[in-house]
């Protein structure tokens, strides 16, 4: 009997348990890396109302709330379970709280735990390394090279982020744009597309995409660091589910690569033979100047030139200043340089020109002026000294009117001289009648009349539509396929970018046909959209088979004109095909 009584108290225990109700959150992880994706789950065993979420601004919201409800018997009792899922980004360091969600559930108010999420400097570790984010990370990764880890203070370095891939990937996203303090930067133009090679790293073969390739200068010596480049990463990895044409299917998840901060050892310049004249270039450069004349007339003028060529840190070099003798009117010289990025760094040239007038006769001597820079090669520095001039003027400097012969400028970089006083013009100018008013004449009533009309016309329209007097949707049927034909009919960057107008196109023609926006723009949805349509599967297939082709194309460069002209051909004759199917 004892027995008995306690079988039905455990039993009736049980249900009480069963029907109450609770209301819990959980996180996927409680420890998570700078910039991983995690998610927040909260979680009600019955029916509720008016969910209100929690404080998420320490983390950005990826999406969210998705909801999802399920319902199950146990015992012959229905229980009812609904879930809100947050998907979030952590965005820095530190423990943070995620407060309690609240709902309302049979009347009553409810409210979850608070979460606690700290987010570390890096990942951590998995513990399978057979988990299919583990096996992305193998496969897709992103390095920062160097061509130099110990310059010298004013010596180029040339950095290049690459991102080595075995696998399916799409573009990646920016997390946290490197920067670099102690550096004078600047960036190569990489263009539209992404510079692709093959590298076998260990033994495996990977694809490098060049991201970002730029020159730096170290400004100072000591460790400087090189803050990291933090990426987002679509990947496709595959999965155990098969397609309606039996090929595997893949999902697409998001990893986080880095290439860490990196700090390099600055030297110093040595002190050792430095000249006193040296200003900081670094490279391999020439030195040159020229006086286009040795002997000229009072008040005509002689071009002297500086010139400063070769490799290294150009931006940072200030061109040597000539000693003019005073009896010389100089101008300001005229500045004029060509610096272009190259594979081994800056190079190109500077150059000061120089007008010089003489207003008296003699002879004057120009005194040479010298250049200095630092060789990193050879680790030593090197002066080079410009040759002295000497200019013979002839003629009698007391004529102030006399004309002055320019050669090789430009008149209105000389200032005029000797007729600073005009003549008087004596002809009275001959004057025209005034023409009839403007205001009250024809014209101007038109001008008025139109904005009047114009603005009438506009308020019937709007009152038209707003009534479905007229049909706009009917008048903009057809538009999808005439805006995804026009996109693939560009003639901009037809060699470079057509796998890409091809993608722009399909989505804009999705988008404006089947309003399937570019979230749910994948091979997955567009096939289960396409299959509820009605449309026929080879038209499916060959949808699928483009979108394969293209993402393919989108990290390789191994594609022949012929190979685009034929894909914009198919793209052209699907888009029509799937226009005309009867839906």
């Amino acid at each position: 009997m004892k027995k008995n009584i306690l079988l039905i108290a455990f039993l009736l225990q049980g249900f009480l348990l069963l029907a109450q109700t609770s209301f819990t959150g959980s996180a996927s992880k409680n420890k998570v890396g700078l910039y991983e994706q995690f998610s927040i789950t909260f979680t009600l065993n019955n029916d509720g109302q008016r969910f209100v979420a929690p404080n998420l601004s320490d983390f950005s919201i990826l999406a969210g709330p998705s909801t999802s409800s399920s319902t199950s018997i146990i015992n012959g009792r229905r229980a009812q379970e609904n879930s809100y899922t947050y998907y979030l980004r952590a965005n820095k360091l530190g423990i943070f709280t995620i407060g309690p969600a609240y709902i309302v559930s049979d009347g009553k108010d409810y409210r979850s735990r608070s979460i606690s999420i700290q987010v570390l400097k890096s990942a951590p570790k998995p513990q399978s390394n057979n988990s299919p984010k583990a096996k992305a990370k193998e496969n897709v990764f992103l390095e920062l090279d160097l061509s130099n880890t110990r310059p010298y203070v004013g010596e180029q370095i040339i950095a290049e982020y690459k991102l080595y891939f075995k696998q399916e990937v799409r573009s990646p996203e920016l997390l946290e744009q490197p920067t670099y303090t102690g550096f004078w930067h600047e960036d190569f133009d990489l263009g539209d597309t992404y510079p692709i090679k093959e590298e076998t790293r260990n033994g495996k073969k990977f694809q490098v995409a060049t991201l970002k390739k730029l020159i730096l200068t170290p400004q100072r010596s000591g460790d400087l660091n090189i803050a990291g480049m933090d990426l987002e990463v679509p990947v496709y990895i595959p999965t155990n589910q098969r397609d309606v044409f039996g090929r595997r299917r893949s999902k697409m998840i998001q990893i986080i690569c880095s290439t860490g901060n990196r700090t390099i050892k600055v030297k110093e310049l040595p002190k050792q033979g430095k000249p006193s004249n040296f200003s900081g270039a670094v490279g391999d450069f020439k030195y040159t100047s020229k006086l286009d004349k040795d002997s000229i007339l009072t008040n005509e003028s002689v071009s002297l030139s500086i010139r400063i060529q070769g490799t290294g840190n150009l931006r940072m070099i200030d061109l040597p200043k000539f000693d003019i003798p005073n009896d010389i009117e100089a101008y300001e010289p005229k500045y004029k340089e060509r610096i272009q990025l190259k594979n081994y760094g800056l190079s190109g040239y500077k150059r000061d020109e120089y007008l010089l007038i003489p207003r008296n006769k003699g002879t004057y001597k120009i005194a040479p002026q010298s250049f200095s820079f630092f060789n990193p090669q050879t680790e030593k520095y090197i002066s080079i000294e410009s040759p002295s001039y000497t200019l013979i003027v002839k003629g009698d400097g007391k004529d102030s009117t006399r004309s002055i012969i320019v050669g090789n400028v430009n008149k209105e970089d000389v200032a005029f001289i000797g007729k600073d006083i005009l003549y008087i013009k004596t002809k009275i100018p001959r004057f025209q009648k005034a023409r009839a008013s403007f205001y009250g004449s024809t014209t101007f009533i038109v001008l008025v009349i139109i904005p009047i009309a114009i603005v009438l016309i506009g308020l019937v329209l709007a009152l038209l539509l707003r009534k479905s007097i007229i049909d706009i949707e009917q008048w903009k049927k057809g538009s999808a396929s005439k805006q995804a034909l026009k996109i693939l009919e560009s003639k901009k960057n037809v060699e470079l970018d057509v796998y890409s107008r091809i993608e722009q196109a399909l989505e804009v023609y999705f988008l404006k046909k089947w309003k399937v926006d570019r979230a749910n723009f994948n091979k997955e949805y567009l096939e289960g959209l396409l299959l509820d349509k009605g449309v026929k599967k080879t038209v499916i297939k060959k949808l699928i088979s483009l979108l394969e082709s293209c993402e393919m194309a989108r990290f390789t460069s191994q594609h022949s004109s012929t190979d685009r002209t034929s894909i914009l051909q198919k793209t052209k004759s699907l888009i029509e095909q799937l226009e005309n199917t009867k839906l």
